[in-house]
């Protein structure tokens, strides 16, 4: 075998020994194919939304986790970067991916250049329609209904724990504050659950507070429109926890899921002496506008993890599992066995 010989075989398998090692390091994901696409009449406009139903069904009536898409976004996109509905196959709920009018919701900042916010769309509405639908699909547990989203779904999650608490049992904001907004249409806010992640370097939701910045080029992150203003992570923390008869604080550092970069995130948690409700807080220092541990997909080009801080995911649906409604709950299940 002559070196030239020898150097390509070389090459050839190095290549095929990297590409195995990337593939297998890509996480698992439910096809958007498996998930079912359905249009409804909400507020005189067709909306659109995707959900999937585990294929095995443990209980009568199952949960329901609506998965909200930052601006911009798609249900379509929140299936590949939250892996939700791979949970939902192994705990046994429903996951549902609504999409915004024109990529966007209406969840209270009043954006003048928001078609959404223009429209002044009927957004809570249209996740009482979806529900009323998946009804008619499959019985649904109306105690164990929940909300999560990221950025715009993250600030339209804590409108609908405001305008809908009778249906919502609890929600998560991730990358996202309480808008001021929000505050004055939500005051007192109701007597809910509800967890926050934010990052101390996210450069578009400022986690001190100010006004939300929203880039406009892609290649030109100095450009830049105002997108309302908002509440600091403490002050938002805060808000929730106002209506609590009496609320105790406990405080830790938690670890890391990066083994490289080493940084502890600050947890915070205020529960009501008098209730099981409880508003709990996730800020991970030099963390950005991300859904941490989650599975970045825009196109061929640009795809991977964003941050290994902590997994979402999970930390969600654990807070879900225990911030049901326990007094009225089906048949006394509890949310994820």
């Amino acid at each position: 075998m002559n070196w030239i010989s020898f150097l390509r075989r070389f090459y050839l398998s190095l290549l095929m020994v990297s590409f195995s090692f990337f593939c297998k390091s890509l996480p698992s994901i439910v096809p958007v194919k498996e998930h079912k696409l359905e249009s409804i009449s909400s507020g005189g406009i067709l909306r659109t939304f995707r959900y999937y139903i585990p294929k095995q069904i443990k209980e009568n009536r199952l949960p329901v986790v609506f998965i909200l898409h930052g601006g911009g976004g798609s249900g379509e996109g929140m299936i590949y970067l939250t892996r939700m509905s791979e949970k939902a196959e192994e705990y046994g709920f429903i996951a549902v991916y609504p999409d915004g009018y024109a990529n966007r919701w209406n969840d209270g900042r009043n954006i003048p250049h928001s078609l959404t916010d223009k429209r002044n769309t009927k957004d809570v509405d249209f996740f009482r329609d979806m529900l009323n639908h998946l009804e008619t699909q499959i019985p649904i547990d109306y105690n164990r209904i929940h909300a999560v989203g990221i950025s715009n779904g993250g600030f339209m999650t804590q409108r609908l724990l405001c305008e809908a608490p009778e249906l919502f049992s609890s929600g998560y904001s991730v990358a996202a504050v309480t808008s001021r907004g929000l505050k004055e249409i939500c005051n007192p806010p109701p007597h809910k659950s509800i967890g926050f992640i934010m990052g101390t370097s996210d450069d578009v939701v400022p986690y001190l507070g100010g006004t939300v910045a929203i880039p406009t080029d892609p290649n030109n992150d100095t450009k830049r429109i105002a997108a309302g203003d908002v509440l600091s992570y403490l002050e938002s923390l805060e808000f929730w926890t106002s209506s609590f008869s009496c609320k105790e604080e406990t405080k830790s550092k938690k670890r890391h899921i990066n083994k490289f970069w080493k940084r502890d995130i600050q947890y915070t948690q205020f529960t009501d002496c008098h209730s099981d409700q409880k508003v709990e807080g996730y800020l991970i220092p030099g963390g950005g506008h991300i859904w941490p541990n989650g599975f970045y997909y825009q196109n061929e080009k640009q795809y991977g993890y964003l941050s290994k801080d902590l997994d979402t995911r999970e930390i969600v649906l654990q807070f879900f599992r225990t911030t049901y409604k326990k007094e009225k709950l089906v048949n006394n299940a509890s949310f994820g066995n």
